[in-house]
């Protein structure tokens, strides 16, 4: 009886835990779509995305994404403001931190700007840090269609799952790239 029960518990963990299809894209809710009258600028923006939880000097790493075109008529975007928050242990940021995008074993660097944010985890010895970069259409789309995908900061290495891919290709897909 309990070796039924241990192999009912295992197909049930494997099942809730199985990859969707290579295909699969999250749902249309995660990105948000604005338009400024003022600046007459549409913008399409992901939900922050949580890449990671506690791991090596940082509390958390999380992603966002998105593409603006003038007006209100579509156009697709030649580059994304890809945007990545951590919130860093301790109260001093690495000045050489350098961020690297791996994506299937090939290394890509873009350039960015960054800044701090005091105080993200009051209580907490912990900074916060904004880095922000202009990547080409062409970057994300190989970001999009990429099978290993992780950011690399200093000597971390954050994986993006294929939970991550797929809602990266719902931003895509808004892009119509």
């Amino acid at each position: 009886m309990s070796l039924l029960l241990i192999a009912a518990l295992l197909v049930n963990s494997v099942a809730g835990f199985a990859p969707r299809n290579a295909t699969a894209t999250a749902p249309d809710n995660e990105v948000i779509t604005k338009y400024d009258k003022a600046k007459d600028l549409t913008t399409v923006s992901l939900l922050p995305l949580q890449v990671s939880g506690k791991r090596d000097n940082y509390y958390s790493l999380h992603v966002t994404a998105s593409f603006d075109y003038p007006g209100q008529t579509f156009k697709s975007p030649e580059s994304f403001r890809f945007e990545i928050k951590s919130v860093v242990m301790g109260r001093k940021l690495n000045p050489d931190l350098y961020v690297v995008f791996v994506i299937d074993g090939e290394v890509i660097h873009l350039g960015s700007n960054r800044w701090a944010v005091k105080n993200p985890l009051p209580g907490r010895r912990a900074i916060g840090e904004v880095i922000v970069m202009n990547m080409p259409s062409a970057v994300f789309l190989k970001l999009v269609s990429g099978r290993d995908l992780a950011i690399k900061m200093g000597g971390t290495r954050f994986p993006l799952t294929w939970i991550h891919r797929a809602t990266l290709r719902t931003l895509a897909g808004k892009a119509e790239l």
